[in-house]
């Protein structure tokens, strides 16, 4: 079941390129983030690099890696994958769910659920991302 909502950042693209691993590979496209906002009451900064490809049946499925950083200088590793749905103009909405792995006790509740997310990344790049805990 989806519990309450445990945070919400926002931010930028800041990196993107476009992949092959081979002269006929599929392309895929990855997106390194750099967002600020709450996660449980404390203040953070995320960056996550995500992998996007086309789905055959439509959309775009993506995977990546992030880490957490909070102002006392805890951190949060985190590993996720999602599926686009239609987003605004050329705009892309993610959601899916990541999975967190800390040793920080004032975090140590992030080790022990899913965590939702939606991601909505604007046609200019701005990010808000939203996580909610799925118990």
């Amino acid at each position: 079941m989806i519990g309450d909502v445990i945070g919400e950042l926002t931010g930028k693209v800041i990196g993107q390129r476009i992949i092959r691993r081979h002269h006929s590979g599929e392309l895929k496209l990855e997106r390194t983030i750099e967002s600020k906002g709450k996660i449980l009451g404390s203040d953070v900064t995320f960056i996550a690099t995500t992998k996007t490809w086309e789905r055959p049946q439509g959309g775009m499925y993506s995977r990546g890696n992030g880490i957490v950083m909070t102002m006392k200088g805890e951190k949060v590793m985190l590993h996720g994958s999602g599926i686009s749905v239609a987003g605004k103009g050329t705009g892309m909405n993610i959601r899916g769910v990541r999975y967190a792995q800390t040793s920080s006790p004032s975090l140590s509740r992030l080790n022990n659920v899913a965590l939702v997310f939606e991601l909505e990344i604007l046609p200019d790049g701005t990010v808000h991302d939203k996580w909610w805990e799925w118990k």
